[in-house]
């Protein structure tokens, strides 16, 4: 338990760049799926905000960005609400091969998030969006579903974090569109706070 809390001490303070740990990323997760194609998360890396997927969908294979699409659409509707550009912020994947949803077992998303956490802490951003459930149970490390976890603010690393609904699922439920916007302007206003 202890060499644990040391560790993470350690990391929190990170000398890796992203694109370091990109490339190991890469060289790794070919070995393990040859056939698979890698999308890398996009953006500026001296940001405030990161923002965490669960994996690319088919519309980022043309650009080989995250987001894109539909659910990139409403996404920079969704930051724009909140003063922020797609330009602005760093936009990033637990997974970072597309996939659908249900083909993503517990082997891949504990690949994946080591790197996922090596990104987040090079990058130092003052707030997370976790997007969804996957993103979620990967940073917090929990069971509970989005639902039970979203509208408050979580610590990682300590970065603050705020889990919501991934705008993928909003296209399929626009209802869940006004706990979105709760969670957007709590994000807003610590934003304003930190300015």
């Amino acid at each position: 338990m202890h060499q644990n809390s040391l560790f993470d001490e350690i990391s929190t303070e990170s000398a890796e760049t992203v694109d370091e740990i990109n490339q190991e990323l890469l060289e790794k997760g070919k070995a393990l799926f040859p056939d698979r194609f890698f999308i890398f998360g996009t953006g500026k890396v001296d940001t405030n905000v990161v923002i965490v997927g669960e994996s690319p969908g088919a519309p980022d294979a043309d650009s080989e960005k995250p987001f894109m699409g539909p659910v990139g659409d409403l996404l920079v509707r969704i930051l724009a609400a909140i003063n922020l550009k797609r330009e602005e912020v760093y936009l990033t994947n637990v997974v970072k091969f597309i996939s659908a949803g249900d083909e993503l077992t517990p082997d891949i998303i504990k690949f994946f998030t080591p790197y996922l956490v090596r990104e987040i802490l090079a990058i130092k951003p003052k707030i997370i969006i976790s997007l969804g459930n996957t993103p979620t149970k990967a940073l917090l490390n929990t069971k509970k579903s989005i639902t039970q976890m979203r509208g408050e603010f979580y610590d990682f690393h300590g970065i603050h974090l705020m889990p919501t609904f991934n705008p993928a699922y909003l296209l399929r439920d626009p209802t869940k569109k006004r706990e979105v916007w709760e969670d957007m302007k709590m994000v807003r206003a610590f934003l304003s706070e930190k300015n």
